[in-house]
């Protein structure tokens, strides 16, 4: 072997090697800022926040009425917003806030027991009144009961009680919880009134769904990077790799060698790629933090055929970049020809293939991906936190990825190499392609990703 032919490989290596090295630098971002304890830090301040605001806006919905020989009773009115805060697909299955007004109504007493039975109920909104669709609670306990009382929101015309000129609602409770009150030795009842003024007088700030600092979202996207997306993001960079290659390699055999043209190309298409995940990513974001657990619903519900349609598309991906390539074996398969004669520039495909691998890892990390976002944003309701959370951390990816195409096609000894072995290059791309595409339909997707948790410190 000549030295000069000794150069030009080691030339290829050491710029391959680069390469690589600037595409995975996103991968020490989080460690050196210690992003998992960054999540728990910022985790136990939005929760803590979210509990304060929660505990004001109760206190807020809340009326009190105390009686002679202790029974304390109250009413807490369950607007739209408390259930804003609350376990919104636990509590929307149970009450159904979008059909009926909700109170929760508590007994307490100290000394001697409660009244039994439930407490007789109406509900004046405006100038009407209305009785109880449903009253579910214990009518036989000692000390403490709790009720949750529900009315109709919509009177038989669709119409809703609560409008602008409702003034008040006023709901009215009878029973024998006053012990002064006593006929022949038993209990009379009593009327208790608990009145709430419309429309309720709730802060903003209290309300504001945008509650999260730029430092809290800094936060969370490293935390996010280092405990939950890493192994998924690191496929992602081969499949980058992959592709940047085989797409090379096709233009390479088109330009017959390497040209200017070639060059703005790689440049291109990884851009074209990069906007596919990020799309994707902020996209998805938005979503998980406005529809909350809904959203983990449809991923529980819909993961394997989201993971399986994702695989087929990366599939058909990695095969028409080893068509493109003139690869050998895969320019033999049924349709090649016609392939070959298709002379797209490749944009829509490397956006589509992007967009269809990271929806697969959406899909086999939707779990752990969602039940984090789930508890920073998602109970916030807030699709501009998740998109930006999801932006960011996508962001941070992105700049190195741009970063590695750029060397990539200044590397004069990579290039070389790709001109001399295009076959070989789209052929390995393809295959490597394909075999992250049969891995998500296959739903062996963890596979790899088990493989490199070890090596991460994150078992």
């Amino acid at each position: 072997m000549s030295q000069a032919t000794v150069n030009r490989v080691t030339a290829s290596v050491v710029g391959f090697l680069f390469v690589a090295a600037v595409a995975f630098s996103w991968l020490v971002f989080p460690y050196l800022v210690n992003g998992d304890r960054m999540l728990f830090e910022t985790g136990q301040q939005v929760q803590n926040e979210r509990f304060d605001d929660f505990r004001t806006l109760n206190q807020m919905l809340t009326r009190f009425n105390w009686f002679p020989g202790g029974i304390e009773v109250t009413a807490l009115y369950a607007s739209d917003e408390y259930f804003q805060y609350a376990d919104r697909k636990g509590s929307v299955e149970a009450f159904r806030p979008d059909r009926h007004i909700v109170f929760f109504l508590a007994e307490d007493v100290h000394t001697e027991l409660l009244p039994e039975g439930l407490a007789d109920a109406t509900l004046t909104v405006g100038d009407r009144t209305i009785d109880p669709v449903s009253a579910e609670g214990p009518e036989l306990v000692e000390h403490h009961r709790t009720t949750i009382l529900r009315f109709a929101k919509f009177d038989e015309q669709g119409q809703p009680y609560i409008d602008a000129t409702a003034g008040e609602l006023k709901l009215t409770l009878t029973h024998a919880w006053d012990r002064d009150l006593v006929d022949n030795g038993e209990l009379l009842p009593v009327d208790s009134e608990f009145v709430w003024e419309l429309p309720l007088d709730i802060p903003v700030e209290l309300m504001s769904r945008d509650t999260f600092t730029s430092i809290m979202v800094f936060s969370l996207s490293a935390g996010l990077l280092a405990s939950v997306l890493t192994p998924c993001l690191i496929q992602l960079v081969l499949i980058f790799f992959a592709t940047l290659g085989g797409i090379t390699a096709e233009q390479v055999v088109a330009e017959h060698g390497i040209s200017p043209e070639v060059r703005r190309k790689v440049l291109w298409l990884a851009s074209c790629f990069v906007a596919g995940y990020i799309a994707l990513f902020v996209v998805s974001g938005a979503l998980i933090g406005y529809a909350g657990k809904e959203a983990q619903l449809f991923f529980a519900n819909y993961t394997r055929a989201v993971g399986i349609g994702a695989g087929v598309i990366v599939i058909l991906f990695g095969v028409w970049l080893g068509i493109r390539a003139k690869a050998p074996i895969v320019c033999r398969l049924p349709g090649a020809e016609t392939v070959q004669q298709f002379k797209s520039k490749g944009t829509i495909g490397t956006v589509l293939v992007s967009i269809a691998f990271s929806l697969g890892c959406m899909s086999c990390f939707g779990g752990a991906i969602i039940g984090t976002l789930l508890i920073y944003v998602g109970a916030l309701g807030s699709a501009s936190v998740g998109a930006s959370l999801m932006g960011i951390f996508a962001a941070g990816v992105a700049i190195p990825f741009l970063l590695a195409a750029y060397f990539f096609s200044r590397m004069q000894g990579l290039f070389e190499a790709i001109a001399r072995h295009t076959r070989l290059v789209g052929a390995v791309s393809s295959a490597f392609i394909v075999f992250f595409g049969l891995l998500l339909v296959s739903d062996n997707f963890h596979t790899v990703s088990d493989a490199i948790y070890p090596f991460l410190g994150l078992e």
